[in-house]
């Protein structure tokens, strides 16, 4: 891994069951992240509590984290987009860059979950047809173009939001054709070689037509703590219940049964001391300065204690280790809507 990339974390807002404090902390570690140095913070979208997530509406959580914040850009990885009205999706956005001061990077992808596809009566198997057809309306919201034949256009336009516009899909080719930046994390069904080669694809595909660089969000599971492996960690326990679901949907195909410590290393979860998660973060992909490296902290039972200290281990010896400076802080600005 090259210097000068951004670093960031994703937070899935999991917890084992609904409790309304899990949005407050989400909140505090993104102040905590902040004071720590981190250049962007990451939510992803879970309807109905899949996978034990309780954030259907991220959007609304980062409007919170906006007022609380000044500096940290404010992610979300990822939106399911064919489950969005695209319009009301871009009008909300537009009003989130706004008051953040245009800290929103937008990451979007197709999902996964048939249960959640099949509440919104929308077809599970078309959602890659939907997503397409959703995103094409999005970009063009968010470029300012006619919406109509009467000439409507998005309102509020927050400029620069179309250049920050993510997607996390396997076909590289079409994010770069888009000049989109491109998520990617481990793929427990392929060798780790292969995000290496997703992302030179992506990289040798790019035109940069829209002006803007190729980007690349590299996300990876990081619990740099001690004795996560034992038999009654909750580590253990939060990830045989996320791979036994995955593999009801029929997402998930590896075992469920194999050494615990290979399914970390199948599913590209790093953890142990620092060096060996920095050994194990220089053997990926490339990042340089447009890109991100996102590390998760937490599965659905992480105390936030806990949380807060991997993120405290990632920014004060890992990310310095692999070439990230931290950002010089200056005197925020309150947040303005002109």
């Amino acid at each position: 891994m090259s210097g000068g990339f951004s670093l960031g974390f994703l937070n899935r807002v999991y917890h084992p069951h609904f409790d309304a404090k899990v949005y407050r902390e989400t909140i505090e570690l993104f102040q905590v992240a902040e004071e720590l140095g981190f250049d962007s913070g990451w939510v992803a979208q879970h309807h109905f509590a899949s996978e034990q997530g309780r954030l259907p509406s991220p959007l609304v959580l980062l409007a919170a984290v906006a007022q609380r914040t000044r500096r940290i850009a404010l992610g979300t990885g990822i939106i399911v987009l064919p489950q969005e009205l695209p319009l009301r999706l871009a009008e909300d956005a537009g009003v989130l860059d706004l008051l953040s001061n245009g800290r929103l990077e937008l990451g979007l992808g197709a999902g996964f979950d048939p249960d959640s596809f099949r509440a919104f009566g929308l077809p599970h198997e078309q959602r890659h047809r939907d997503y397409e057809n959703h995103l094409h309306v999005l970009q063009a919201a968010l470029g300012n173009a006619p919406l109509n034949s009467e000439g409507l256009r998005l309102q509020p336009l927050s400029p620069g939001l179309g250049g920050r516009l993510w997607e996390a899909t396997s076909r590289v080719e079409l994010v770069a054709a888009r000049g989109n930046g491109l998520i990617m994390a481990p793929n427990p069904h392929l060798p780790a070689e292969a995000g290496i080669e997703a992302v030179q694809r992506y990289r040798a595909a790019w035109t940069g037509d829209n002006g803007t660089p190729p980007r690349v969000a590299r996300v990876q599971g990081v619990f740099p703590t001690a004795g996560i492996g034992g038999d009654d960690s909750a580590l253990r326990r939060d990830i045989q219940t996320y791979l036994q679901r995955q593999h009801s949907i029929g997402v998930y195909h590896g075992p469920l049964d194999a050494d615990f410590g290979d399914t970390l290393t199948r599913l590209g979860v790093l953890h142990g001391p620092a060096q060996s998660i920095i050994d194990g973060l220089r053997s990926g992909p490339q990042l340089g300065v447009h890109d991100h490296l996102i590390v998760q902290v937490q599965s659905a039972s992480t105390p936030l204690r806990d949380a807060i200290r991997a993120l405290e281990i990632i920014s004060e010896q890992v990310a310095p280790a692999l070439g990230w400076r931290r950002a010089v802080t200056t005197t925020a600005k309150e947040p303005a809507l002109s």
